[in-house]
């Protein structure tokens, strides 16, 4: 039996998107809601296809939905046609009797749902929607949730029937709220490399990501220590909030994403990364898994869990801010060493994280899990 997933997400930051549909927005008018999907896709930003695509190589049927008002508003052409305006008009005087923040988007979202009849609805990260919508799909549907970052607003893990996270931490306070989670590992989509240009190594040193004090403290001292050094470049949210005559003001290129992004990894020799404090220690996040996955050299703050879970000799910890400058200058220097170590954690991340392999896991695990809830009587058919 092949089933059906429907998953949403976000396109994160908000602002490059934006700004890409801004550069574009004689052709993004044109598109339909096809047509905007692969374009958004193709942009490669966040978890881009890399969830459906590799669901559908391993027997599923899985389609992307962005949360976004552009894709919206596509969406919504295609499910009312004609009666669109009607529908608009009806929103707008609901709102004026009884107002409901975003009345409108959950109501587009609810129509596809019921157009696409999935049998399991995946939501990624934040996607500003309260948990408790989700659950009028619950009576069809295995509600899934993937989180890795900061509980959300109006979010509580009751709501789902499966809480996919990247943390050790977040898993065990899923399961201390009688919520089934599993560890759902970040990974690397080989077509990324076909994807890329060959530039060569034209930067010393990067960083992409976000920087203050709300969530990044110890990882904005670094940042901040390291801009000091001529050769680094950075490149993420909230570069614009630093004066202009501070070290990361002056480092910062803006902001990136996507395909764009994951050039940049690729067109330096040694690319920076640090961890948000709510992963209480643990060093998981994305970037691991990008910057190795294209072929650079990882130089990333030492965890236990990297020394438990990883080989030592596929990417560079470092302990505190001297010693990152310290081996900054070493691998700039010592070229050879330095292609090495990246050469060999690019092998082990398409050998041990890719995608494909990933989904056909995660494949699994849901659709157990799917018939454990509705129709456990097969579920040692499957």
């Amino acid at each position: 039996m092949k089933l059906r997933l429907l998953k949403f997400d976000t396109i994160n930051p908000e602002l490059y998107l934006q700004k890409k549909i801004e550069g574009n927005k004689s052709n993004v008018e044109k598109m339909n809601r096809a047509e905007l999907l692969e374009w958004i896709i193709s942009l490669r930003s966040n978890f881009s296809d890399f969830y459906t695509y590799n669901l559908r190589q391993n027997g599923w049927e899985a389609e992307e939905f962005f949360i976004t008002d552009t894709y919206l508003e596509k969406t919504a052409e295609e499910l009312y046609g004609s009666k669109l305006g009607i529908i608009n008009t009806k929103d707008r005087i609901k709102d004026l009797v009884r107002p409901i923040k975003g009345r409108r988007k959950m109501n587009i979202i609810s129509d596809y749902i019921k157009q696409y009849k999935p049998d399991v609805i995946l939501v990624r990260e934040q996607t500003g929607i309260p948990s408790d919508i989700w659950r009028d799909s619950s009576k069809l549907s295995l509600i899934v949730s993937r989180l890795a970052a900061p509980l959300p607003y109006r979010w509580a893990p009751s709501d789902w029937d499966l809480i996919l996270t990247s943390t050790e931490i977040y898993r065990s306070f899923f399961e201390i709220n009688n919520v089934k989670s599993i560890i759902n590992h970040n990974g690397f989509d080989t077509r990324i490399l076909d994807e890329l240009k060959n530039n060569g190594k034209k930067y010393d040193v990067t960083f992409v990501g976000g920087l203050g004090k709300r969530f990044w403290i110890k990882r904005t001292a670094l940042i901040e220590s390291v801009s000091e050094m001529d050769n680094f470049k950075w490149w993420g949210y909230n570069g614009d909030e630093f004066p202009r005559d501070h070290s990361l003001h002056k480092s910062w290129q803006g902001i990136t994403s996507g395909l764009e992004m994951l050039q940049i990894y690729r067109d330096s020799k040694i690319v920076l990364n640090d961890y948000g404090e709510i992963a209480n220690g643990e060093g998981v996040n994305q970037r691991i898994f990008e910057v190795m996955g294209v072929g650079s050299l990882l130089l990333t703050r030492e965890t236990e869990n990297l020394k438990k879970n990883y080989p030592d000799n596929i990417f560079v910890t470092f302990s505190d801010t001297e010693d990152c400058k310290r081996k900054i200058n070493y691998y700039l220097q010592n070229v050879k060493e330095r292609e090495e170590i990246a050469e060999r954690g690019q092998k082990y991340i398409i050998e041990n994280y890719n995608y494909l392999d990933l989904m056909k896991d995660l494949g699994d695990t849901l659709r157990s899990s799917y018939f454990n809830k509705f129709e456990p009587e097969l579920q040692n058919k499957i």
